[in-house]
């Protein structure tokens, strides 16, 4: 398999998450909070078969 070929199937997930995130603005646009895009987000995500955690606490 070519490098190209590879790459594209290693970050696969990258293309079908921005593609569900495009599905969820172009369906409510602009001015909802932004729980419920992350909720539309995740809800779309898990019925994709994609793991979720929302909100997650990260030290730094």
């Amino acid at each position: 398999m070519d490098l190209l070929a590879e790459h594209n199937n290693r970050y696969r997930f990258f293309v079908e998450i921005t593609g569900i995130a495009m599905k969820v603005y172009n369906k409510y646009h602009y001015g909802l909070l932004e729980s419920a895009y992350e909720a539309a987000m995740k809800y779309l995500l898990e019925k994709e078969g994609f793991k979720v955690d929302r909100q997650v606490f990260l030290p730094i």
